[in-house]
């Protein structure tokens, strides 16, 4: 765990209510110093208290005060972890119940993954270089399979996507990751069995990765582009067909 400088809370003349509060606070604080976002787990209560050199009652009441405001997410067997922000979560409630037309579906993928290929080409790893490798080998290999299982091709697509989002290393887009998959799913749902879509969209997805790979910022912008352009074609089609 990384060092923070912080004061025990409990050592503090405040009220229990008050200590909870500060003690959240510190929470939040180890939150954010440590880069945490949605979806990751904090430290075992034990831990958390003796890192903060609180009692485990007092990190427990703090936590429930950080669920009550929906900062975290506290799943019993399995820990607390960051909770998605709220208009994340209001967004991901509209694109599930259908409140969002396709049009501006589109339109928000253009905002999340066009300046993230463009990130993703400036500050990917090699190791993010390789596990988008994988996953697009993976995703050629189904296509030749006969039948293909479109489940699994649509989340190998998605995943391909969120690799790059991944590699972006923005801290937003990283918190929006649930409402980016959201969006994949739905308009990929209506593309890849489209005659021809797979084969397109393995091209976009190859002169997308060898842009990253090539450190062309503007080139990955360009195909994620086009790419989300031609997606947005085809399930035109789809819906009139």
């Amino acid at each position: 765990m990384k060092a923070i400088d912080l004061v025990s809370s409990e050592l503090l003349p405040h009220s229990s209510d008050q200590r909870s509060e500060r003690i959240a606070a510190q929470v939040l604080e180890y939150i954010d110093l440590n880069k945490l976002v949605a979806g990751d787990r904090l430290p075992p209560e034990r831990d958390l208290a003796r890192y903060l050199q609180v009692s485990r009652p007092s990190i427990r009441e703090a936590l429930r005060i950080l669920q009550a405001q929906g900062r975290v997410e506290i799943r019993h067997g399995q820990g607390t972890f960051v909770a998605q922000p709220q208009t994340t979560r209001q967004l991901q409630a509209a694109l599930l119940t259908a409140d969002v037309g396709i049009e501006e579906l589109f339109e928000m993928r253009q905002v999340f993954e066009i300046p993230a290929a463009g990130w993703a080409a400036s500050r990917r790893s090699k190791e993010q270089l390789r596990l988008m490798r994988l996953t697009l080998n993976q995703l050629n290999q189904l296509a030749l399979q006969s039948p293909i299982d479109f489940e699994i091709l649509q989340k190998l697509d998605a995943e391909f996507h969120l690799r790059i989002v991944e590699a972006a290393a923005n801290r937003f887009l990283n918190q929006s990751v649930g409402v980016l998959q959201a969006m994949l799913n739905t308009s990929m749902d209506t593309t890849l069995r489209l005659p021809g879509r797979i084969e397109q969209s393995r091209h976009d997805h190859e002169e997308i990765f060898a842009a990253i790979e090539s450190g062309d910022a503007e080139a990955a912008e360009r195909a994620a582009a086009l790419h989300i352009m031609g997606a947005y074609h085809a399930s035109g089609n789809a819906q009139q067909k």
